[in-house]
């Protein structure tokens, strides 16, 4: 794929598949090409969709006769391994599912396919979704394209390094405790991890419980196609009950330029009163950012909420679905599982009733301290997380900056602060290091209201345009 191509948006690419300057085969070969050419370093994709030039033919079909879906027609997009592909094996990054071959698509999958977009393949996740590095025992450890010995951050970490070395403009990822916002920050990309329901989830096991379940969401490099993604996907679906009803709000709009920042309130949060580590040099350019909104017309305030209890509601409620979803693999197939999934899933099975119901108590009770906030503020923005990408081949640092840390995986506390109450979160970046690594910034809106995620997110991005991936001056 030539450089200027790799580097369009998917909102690019479809104005220039509408104004039939590019087919969708012309287009898929290109990406199809690239990924031959990037994937043995990045080993961003485990599984290649052999049906793609045959989606995107039939894309090209509907264009010539004039039944074209959407904006998305015949732009190419990545799934994350742990979102069922319809005849497509789809593993979960485990040994346990190497074999799986669902019947049916994600929902998410299902509207994207709907929509006209066409299937590169399956992008590399740890083993189900619950590492901040993406590595499992069937194909390995994917790398960062921004700098190849470093990890892409996890639990997404496929799809932003596919998107981020330009083998497809857009991705799906999944995010329960900041799986799509990590990996965006990591490489330079946008991320959103929409209100919980209002992209569907099935097939699942747990329908009733949304922290029990990943939410499912796009990664990008630019805000534009996270409206393009969200307006595709959002909806009610039957299969899952604990689905949104349809939106009123338009997603591709807020996503291409939203309504005015002028006179919005956002608090900025650095560490949560030094309760997190956070890397000063990422801390920095997060408050540069933050702080930058005022040229926007944004009130700027340092404010934060009490998240003394964060701990104790993380171990509580994502111990709960470790339990739920992995502790009878567990007491199958022990042995073909990763010693990390492993470690989580015994600590979860240590837990007691008193503990999960506890931590649902001090759940509501930081609810409350959120939603006061948001009475005062429009957005709270803080580090999408509290250190830029680690090296692969070393042990987790055991410091950030100058801090000690007795766990590294303290560093995406950051994200779960807003994943326990169900916000919408937009990650977006907000510079490099001196290393050239890139940090990204989260920023909340209130409960239930993507729009304003999206339009935050598209003003900051139109005013620093440097801070996203360009996939032609890597690798």
């Amino acid at each position: 794929m030539g450089g200027s191509i790799c580097d369009l948006t998917a909102a690019e690419l479809g104005r220039e598949l509408a104004a039939k300057r590019l087919s969708a085969v012309e287009l898929a070969r290109a990406c199809l090409a690239r990924t031959e050419a990037l994937n043995p370093r990045v080993n961003a994709i485990c599984t290649l969709n052999p049906q793609m030039l045959a989606e995107a033919e039939a894309s090209d079909q509907r264009r010539r006769s004039g039944a074209t879906r959407g904006p998305l027609d015949g732009v190419p997009f990545v799934a994350k391994d742990n979102l069922d592909t319809r005849g497509l094996r789809t593993t979960f990054g485990s040994q346990l599912m190497a074999d799986y071959i669902p019947a049916e698509d994600a929902v998410c999958v299902e509207r994207l396919r709907t929509a006209g977009a066409v299937l590169l393949g399956k992008a590399n996740t740890p083993e189900f979704a619950h590492d901040i590095r993406t590595d499992n025992l069937l194909f390995g450890a994917t790398r960062n394209p921004v700098d190849l010995r470093r990890t892409a951050g996890g639990s997404s970490g496929g799809t932003a390094a596919a998107v981020a070395a330009g083998m497809v403009p857009i991705g799906l990822g999944t995010d329960l405790g900041g799986s799509i916002r990590i990996p965006a920050a990591m490489c330079g990309l946008t991320g959103l991890r929409p209100t919980p329901g209002r992209v569907p989830v099935y097939p699942t096991e747990f329908g009733w419980d949304l922290m029990v379940e990943h939410v499912h969401g796009p990664i990008t490099r630019g805000a534009e196609d996270l409206g393009l993604m969200l307006a595709a996907m959002a909806g009610p679906d039957e299969r899952d009950p604990s689905s949104l009803p349809a939106p009123s709000a338009d997603y591709a709009a807020a996503g291409r330029a939203g309504p005015s920042m002028a006179g919005k309130r956002v608090a900025w949060c650095a560490d949560f009163g030094r309760m997190l580590p956070l890397d000063p040099e990422v801390g920095a350019l997060c408050q540069s950012a933050a702080l930058g909104l005022e040229k926007l017309g944004c009130a700027v305030e340092e404010a934060c909420f009490d998240a003394s209890d964060l701990t104790a509601i993380v171990a509580g409620t994502r111990g709960l679905g470790m339990v739920g979803r992995y502790a009878h693999r567990v007491e199958a197939a022990r042995g073909k599982m990763t010693a990390h999934l492993l470690g989580q899933v015994d600590d979860a099975l240590r837990l007691d009733l008193k503990t999960v119901t506890e931590a649902e108590r001090l759940r509501t009770r930081y609810w409350q301290g959120v939603r006061a906030m948001f009475e005062h503020f429009d957005y709270i923005a803080t580090p999408a997380i509290g250190a830029p990408a680690f090296l692969l081949d070393e042990p987790l640092p055991t410091m950030v900056g100058t801090r000690p840390v007795a766990k590294f995986y303290d560093v995406y506390r950051y994200s779960y602060a807003f994943s326990v109450v169900g916000l919408p979160v937009v990650a977006v970046p907000c510079g490099f290091t001196r290393e050239g690594l890139p940090v990204g910034l989260q920023i909340a809106a209130r409960r239930l209201n993507d729009e304003a995620a999206l339009a935050i997110a598209a003003a900051f991005l139109a005013a620093h345009p440097d801070f996203l991936i360009r996939p032609s001056t890597l690798l």
